[in-house]
């Protein structure tokens, strides 16, 4: 046979290298053979094909895998796990801990800082998960939720036709009962004088014996099956009665007239998606609306009024309801130029879920956890780069340990756990630590988010459950890399010395990647709070075009507007007085589409209803025409129409004096036909997220909301004490409600304060974890240098240029990191924020040089700190020794 035909090398090769230090000469031989067997037989090709064949079944062969198992435990090591063993591991973990606590508190207190906002995301995710598991029931009850398909968005509500309710009851089998839920009970209740505001559901009487809200008084059976008959909450019991029995009760409710006080259930958990005050029979609804309420054409194609709750019997299967209704749907929607189907949703897969338009209450989507998360990952996931790092740099003291223990024996997956469970150990340590700062940091978390009366963060059995998990997990793989890291190590390279040497940074250009990104990380969030910052104060200095100051306006409270503007206007500190329907420039106004007459298209315009003082109490400019008149009787058949309208409705957009806009006739969405009066020149009347565009004021005093009381500069308290007195006696019994306009228009843009407040707590976290990891790394590289900086000093070096050698490699980190985050965030926040906003501040290089400036502060204080002390540190101290 030709000598050259030889098996495939590649094969032989990976058996080699998977048999590791298996003996497996015998094994490979006797393929060999056969492969020289089949080569007279089949020729070299298959010979070879085969050849490959048997290595492949070699490798998931019980023979090999049998004979690694063996190779692998030398015969002096005992490789069963006992307590014995783990003691001895926690033992040596605490030994090593205590050697290097100076490394050790570091990472504690890194790992701390990273996980004290986990903790608040982990304590959310537990409580969002226990969202309504207090219903007994809550694997049977299903929610109908409908799917749109439009030509637009195709939304999803979690409402449905109130026609979906009243198919399933009785039509269907395997449904025990159907539950009619109306979200629109928002009124107040009239007790004597006084008016209390309470928001809850007009339900169906089943609504009590299918959901888990217990009555402290009343009959869930009968609470709710009278028309005019009302259950509420023990916190609304103690807010409209005091210390009175509630039950048999009138209250006065406007339009339903009195309405009796027929239970009182208890208040209703954080952890539900429904929330309430109040329930109110549905047949309330029923009487006051007569038929209208029931019509079926109606009520398939409103998919926002009301939600249908099933509960479906033992064996029920969903899927036949499902296609139940969605045959109804087919020939409900069959003319229609958009279609629909339902599905039905089981109560514990509500919250968390699918993001779903109209909502019945607040709630939380896959989506906002998700969102909600990725923050506290980030600061933790460079908390455990800080750690890792760290860990491989001290490898050269533990070389010697290392390989000492594999040559008594030691194996690579007992080494591989020693130091999983002395990373297990830091993060159980800084979990102690991460608990204090979760804390106090908690409330002021909630406040940030506005979600204090939504989330309950207080720990529970489940939260210490959840917190020790996660730091479990997080250890364990946190502590891979460096586990792997070291139990790879070959004990004759080991017992050397020969390892890798971690002061010399071009060897371990990881560590300057995780530092590189910290810092990146840190200067974005500085980045983007001075640049809110800026888009915050140049919001609230904006000139908006009408006077802002001293305005105070005043909530009407269906009080009559005339006699407020009659009894307000006696006082000598008030100048002028106005009613409007909005508070001019704080948030939005209407929008509705109008009709120039003699015009093809129709046109997008923002309106709001004021009196004839307006103008003048806000210093607005009038262009062109006449105002609104105090005597006038056409006032309601005319308006005032910005510049912006005026252009569209002209014939000469560029000269309004050309071509006057006055007497232009419009029809407004009523049909009712107005003309143009007059042309006031432009403003914002709205935030400045949105462009000035079309813009008219008409007279409709039914609409007015708000007293405009331009006050003069004086005693604002003796003011307030005045009106309030006032207000007694026009304000029927309500609270005297005002506020600036300057504070309406400054809140509009509070969501500024809320991302500065966010993210400053972010970037405070993130610079601490950047600035603990860079400190270590420094010490750690200082120290390893210590005799390389005494010889250079010896030699005549000066701590000047010592300490610019020591930190040379950092600061240029800081400033590649700068080079990358500046054009990035930038980038980033013209793209998110900046385009919300149609009137923004440009981001300069203001910005950017304040973030540069407060990152190299932080940055060359902590290398400083360090490298100065190691440059004038007396050299014989180092070089006694040699």
């Amino acid at each position: 046979m030709d000598s050259r035909i030889r098996p495939p090398r590649l094969a032989s090769y990976l058996l080699q290298c998977y048999s590791e230090r298996a003996q497996v000469d015998d094994l490979q031989g006797d393929i060999e053979e056969l492969f020289y067997a089949d080569v007279k037989l089949y020729g070299r090709f298959r010979a070879g094909f085969r050849y490959w064949c048997r290595v492949v079944s070699l490798v998931f062969s019980y023979t090999l895998v049998k004979r690694k198992k063996d190779a692998a435990f030398h015969h002096f090591s005992y490789t069963q796990f006992t307590p014995g063993m783990f003691k001895n591991y926690f033992k040596t973990a605490i030994r090593n801990l205590s050697k290097n606590k100076f490394f050790a508190t570091l990472n504690v207190f890194g790992l701390a800082v990273g996980m004290s906002l986990s903790l608040l995301f982990v304590a959310m995710v537990v409580f969002v998960f226990q969202f309504d598991n207090f219903h007994p029931n809550r694997t049977r009850i299903y929610r109908v939720i409908t799917h749109v398909q439009d030509r637009n968005e195709n939304p999803s509500f979690a409402s449905a036709p109130i026609g979906t309710a009243q198919l399933l009851t009785n039509n269907v089998s395997g449904v025990e009962k159907v539950v009619r839920v109306q979200g629109s009970l928002a009124h107040n209740v009239g007790v004597g004088d006084a008016k209390i505001p309470v928001r809850g559901y007009f339900v169906d009487a089943a609504y009590l014996s299918v959901f888990n809200f217990p009555l402290l008084q009343g009959n869930a059976m009968t609470a709710l099956t009278k028309p005019n008959t009302m259950v509420i909450t023990e916190a609304a019991a103690a807010k409209i009665f005091g210390t009175k029995d509630p039950m048999g009760q009138l209250a006065f409710i406007e339009p339903f007239g009195e309405v009796m006080i027929t239970g009182v259930a208890k208040n209703v958990p954080k952890n539900s998606h429904m929330k309430f005050e109040a329930l109110m029979s549905i047949e309330t609804l029923t009487s006051h609306h007569g038929p209208s309420f029931t019509d079926d054409e109606k009520h398939w194609n409103t998919f926002t009024d009301s939600y249908t709750y099933l509960l479906l019997s033992h064996n029920a299967m969903p899927t036949g309801i499902e296609r139940f209704l969605n045959d109804i749907a087919k020939e409900k929607y069959k003319t229609n130029d958009y279609k629909a189907s339902f599905e039905l949703q089981r109560l514990d897969k509500i919250v968390p879920g699918d993001a779903l338009s109209n909502p019945i209450g607040d709630g939380w989507s896959y989506e906002s956890m998700i969102l909600n998360g990725m923050f506290p990952l980030i600061i933790l996931l460079a908390a455990c780069t800080n750690y890792v790092s760290l860990s491989i740099s001290q490898s050269l003291k533990r070389m010697k340990e290392i390989g000492v223990r594999k040559v008594m024996g030691g194996q690579k997956h007992q080494i591989f756990t020693q130091f999983i469970v002395e990373s297990t150990m830091i993060m159980l340590l800084a979990l102690v630590l991460s608990y204090f700062l979760f804390e106090i940091v908690r409330d002021e978390a909630l406040a940030i988010a506005g979600e204090t009366d939504l989330v309950d963060l207080n720990p529970t059995l489940g939260t210490f459950v959840g917190f020790i998990l996660f730091a479990l997990f997080v250890g364990v793989v946190s502590g891979v890399v460096p586990a792997l890291h070291f139990s790879k190590i070959v004990p004759v390279t080991a017992l050397k010395g020969k390892a890798l040497q971690t002061g010399k940074w071009t060897r371990m250009p990881i560590r300057k990647l995780v530092i590189m990104t910290q810092f990146i990380l840190s200067l974005g969030f500085i980045m983007a709070v001075v640049i809110v910052i800026q888009q915050y104060r140049y919001s609230v200095n904006y000139d908006l075009g009408f006077e802002q100051n001293n305005i105070l306006n005043v909530d009407l409270q269906q009080a009559d507007p005339q006699v407020v503007k009659n009894e307000f206007g006696k006082l000598s500190f008030v100048e002028t007085i106005s009613m409007s329907s909005h508070a001019l420039g704080a948030g939005s106004v209407p929008e509705v589409f109008v009709h120039a007459v003699g015009k093809t298209d129709s046109l997008a315009a923002s309106t709001m209803s004021i009196d004839e003082g307006f103008m003048s109490t806000m210093g607005l400019t009038m262009i062109r025409g006449r105002n609104f008149s105090s005597d006038s009787i056409d006032n309601s058949r005319m308006i005032i129409i910005n510049e912006v309208f005026a252009r569209s409705i002209s014939a000469n957009p560029d000269d309004l004096k050309e071509y006057d806009a006055i007497g232009q006739v419009i029809m407004l969405p009523d049909k009712r036909e107005v003309r143009v009066a007059g042309i006031v020149k432009d403003f914002h009347y709205a935030s400045l997220n949105d462009r000035v565009g079309n813009f008219f004021f008409e007279y409709a005093p039914k609409d007015f909301v708000y007293a405009n009381v331009h006050l003069a500069p004086t005693d604002a308290l003796h003011a307030f004490s005045e009106m309030e007195d006032i207000w007694k006696s026009i304000g029927k019994e309500t609270k005297f409600k005002s506020a600036y306009l300057s504070d309406q228009i400054r809140d509009t843009y509070g969501f500024y304060f809320v991302l500065v407040k966010i993210w400053g707590f972010m970037g405070m976290l993130a610079i601490t974890v950047a600035c603990l990891g860079l400190l270590g790394t420094v010490v750690f590289t200082v120290r390893n240098r210590v005799k390389e900086v005494s010889i250079r000093k010896v030699m005549g070096a000066s701590s000047e240029s010592l300490v610019y050698m020591l930190s040379k490699d950092f600061v240029i980190l800081i400033i590649i990191a700068s080079v990358i985050t500046i054009p990035t965030v930038t980038y980033l926040m013209r793209k998110l924020l900046l385009t919300a906003q149609y009137y923004n501040v440009p981001i300069g290089a203001v910005e950017a040089l304040v973030s540069l400036a407060i990152m190299l502060a932080l940055g060359m204080t902590t290398i400083l700190s360090q490298t100065w002390k190691a440059a004038n540190t007396n050299p014989v101290d180092n070089l006694r020794v040699e």
